[in-house]
């Protein structure tokens, strides 16, 4: 029986397209949104890739501040929204009490998108905990606004900035929103977000000072050598609670291998580590592995 209601549960893009194809679109996603609010087995619903009018958002949305609409689960990647959009979509996050995970990714919110967002996300009635916002137009302004709704929003931990272009300036926004205590992230991407050994000190006091952070992708990020050396002061602390670190492709060469196993050897909770497309010589490797095989270690994961 719960095999069967996990199926229900879950509507994917691909069956909706199919179940769409050759009628009246708008037409067909009224029918499912009435759907979403008669059959309370559905609470996963994907429709990555499927282009959505505003009329189409409208309607989703009217249907999702609906009382007897339990979906917890929304992906709208790449669905063609735009900041218009994001007006209906924030006053469903003000009044659903179910939707804890959205995606909104690969969409052109831009700093006007955002902005109407993070002042749902500042309510206390807003009950998401995961935020997908990959490749979304967003800048150094957007993480003003961000980092003033993440100040007032406790049930927010997963938060996904890869793809945009933030910058040194929007890092140090964020980062001083993560350092305070009504902060409670755990994992956030930043994954190619233009990041450079500029933003790496106000990192570092960051991960140092956050109580909540466990996971932190920094991925295609140009932070060399002067980035890494700031972020391992922050990894030697022994208030650092990060059990994650994502650094592939951060411009990274064998002259950051003796600070970074340093770093490693005095830290006591990173347990995945990765360290892939990086210029690591031999040499290097074997300054790091002096750290991976210490019986201190707690790495489980190095890629």
């Amino acid at each position: 029986m719960r095999t069967q209601n996990s199926s229900i549960g879950k509507l994917s893009s691909n069956c909706l397209l199919y179940l769409f194809e050759g009628i009246q679109t708008t037409l067909g996603f009224h029918h499912l949104w009435k759907t979403l609010i008669v059959n309370p087995n559905i609470n996963h619903l994907n429709l990555g890739s499927i282009h959505l009018k505003e009329e189409d958002v409208g309607i989703a949305c009217e249907a999702l501040k609906h009382p007897h609409c339990v979906l917890d689960s929304l992906r709208l990647g790449n669905c063609g929204l735009t900041a218009a959009t994001c007006q209906d979509l924030a006053s469903v996050l003000i009044s659903n009490k179910s939707l804890t995970h959205l995606d909104l990714s690969t969409n052109n919110l831009g700093t006007e998108g955002v902005t109407v967002l993070c002042r749902a996300l500042k309510l206390s009635t807003c009950a998401l905990q995961r935020l997908r916002l990959r490749e979304c137009h967003l800048d150094v302004v957007s993480c003003g606004f961000l980092a003033l709704g993440l100040m007032s929003n406790r049930r927010l931990t997963h938060l996904s900035l890869s793809m945009n272009p933030l910058g040194d300036d929007g890092m140090n926004l964020l980062c001083e929103v993560m350092a305070e205590t009504s902060c409670h992230l755990q994992d956030l991407e930043l994954v190619k977000c233009h990041l450079t050994a500029a933003c790496c000190k106000n990192l570092s006091s960051a991960i140092t000072r956050s109580k909540h952070l466990r996971s932190l992708d920094l991925a295609t990020n140009a932070l060399g050598e002067d980035g890494m050396a700031a972020l391992c002061e922050g990894l030697k602390e022994r208030t650092t609670a990060l059990r994650r670190l994502g650094l592939e492709a951060c411009e990274m060469t064998s002259d950051c291998c003796e600070v970074l196993s340093s770093a490693l050897s005095c830290n006591q909770c990173l347990s995945n580590l990765n360290l892939m497309g990086n210029h690591f010589s031999p040499k290097g490797i074997m300054k790091l592995c002096i750290a991976f095989t210490r019986p201190t270690s707690k790495l489980r994961v190095i890629g």
